[in-house]
């Protein structure tokens, strides 16, 4: 796997593809957490059951007119069938396709994470601040299935291991 550093300030979006896809919209944050990395700021979040419906928000978000309202990239969870699995859905091959796509298969603004790397680094330390009240956006997975949480678990993850603050930033 190519590890790809960015830098700066920019809007990403997660996303754990399935039947019910969980989708979080960040900016990565330069300030370092009680945990010892660093955080997010955490715009929206949702779990869409309608694929499309999904994939137009995707489209929208990608295609913004303000620069400040357009995604930089999306860090998606890599899906495969498992052996021994019968049947599987089509879904979240598609949707990871469609986001690649979208992002013109670009290595600095499209990511691909095992689920088992996101839930190894997310731990409940990290993950707690952002689901700590019923107010949005501070509610990540609240009242969903989950599928927000782990989008926050690859927020958190590819904040830590493929980005990094302006000098700038840093100094603040």
């Amino acid at each position: 796997m190519r590890q790809v550093l960015v830098r700066g300030d920019r809007l990403m979006l997660s996303v754990d593809p399935g039947g019910t896809t969980g989708w979080l919209l960040f900016r990565p944050s330069a300030e370092i957490q009680p945990w010892g990395g660093y955080g997010i700021e955490p715009i929206a979040w949702g779990e869409e059951r309608d694929q499309q419906a999904f994939c137009d928000m995707v489209w929208k978000m990608s295609t913004a007119r303000l620069k400040s309202e357009r995604i930089d990239g999306i860090v998606c969870e890599r899906w495969t069938p498992r052996d021994g699995v019968r049947t599987w859905e089509p879904e979240p091959v598609e949707i990871t396709g469609f986001c690649r796509w979208k992002m013109g298969n670009d290595p600095t603004r499209f990511f691909l994470q095992g689920v088992s790397e996101a839930k190894a680094f997310g731990t409940d330390t990290k993950v707690h601040p952002y689901v700590r009240s019923w107010d949005p956006p501070f509610n990540i997975g609240r009242g969903g299935e989950g599928h927000a949480r782990i989008a926050l678990m690859h927020a958190l993850l590819w904040t830590n291991v493929r980005w990094m603050p302006n000098a700038e930033e840093r100094a603040a």
